[in-house]
């Protein structure tokens, strides 16, 4: 699938009316009719300092516990569950940069039967989610990255 097929899915999927309603809920415009398109909201958050979306993140997390909407699911009414996991978010052929990690696999070339390798290239994040029934909301995000050019993993 390309990448503007995937936008476009993308806009499609916020586009629907409950999401419509919680963004202007949350942004304070009531009469909200329809969301920007994605490459609208990619390029605004792409200026926005991270460490500010971060903060964002926590104060509404924080703020939905305030209101306690999470009681409910709570484990024995007293903890609250959170998964740890990291996962890859992006793959390239070449290593396009300094934080890239490294796998590299050995394969049989089923034309010629000679042993090959091949490398590529990769982002991965740890990620800390809370979860709240049928719901995870993610807590924390770390990017993994390499140490060097030598470590392998």
């Amino acid at each position: 699938m390309g990448m503007r097929k995937e936008k476009l899915e993308m806009t499609n999927e916020f586009n629907k009316e409950e999401c419509i309603k919680n963004v202007g809920k949350w942004l304070g415009n009531e009469d909200l009719e329809e969301l920007p398109h994605y490459d609208t909201i990619n390029d605004f958050l792409s200026r926005v300092n991270p460490a500010e979306l971060e903060r964002i993140r926590i104060d509404m997390i924080k703020e939905l516990f305030k209101k306690r909407n999470f009681d409910s699911h709570r484990i024995n009414g007293k903890y609250w569950g959170i998964v740890i996991d990291g996962t890859g978010i992006f793959t390239f052929d070449k290593k396009h940069c300094e934080h890239c990690l490294r796998q590299v696999y050995k394969y049989t070339d089923k034309e010629t039967g000679e042993e090959k390798t091949k490398t590529i290239y990769m982002h991965h994040v740890l990620e800390a989610k809370l979860i709240v029934g049928n719901m995870v909301l993610s807590v924390a995000s770390e990017f993994i990255e390499n140490e060097s050019d030598t470590a392998f993993k």
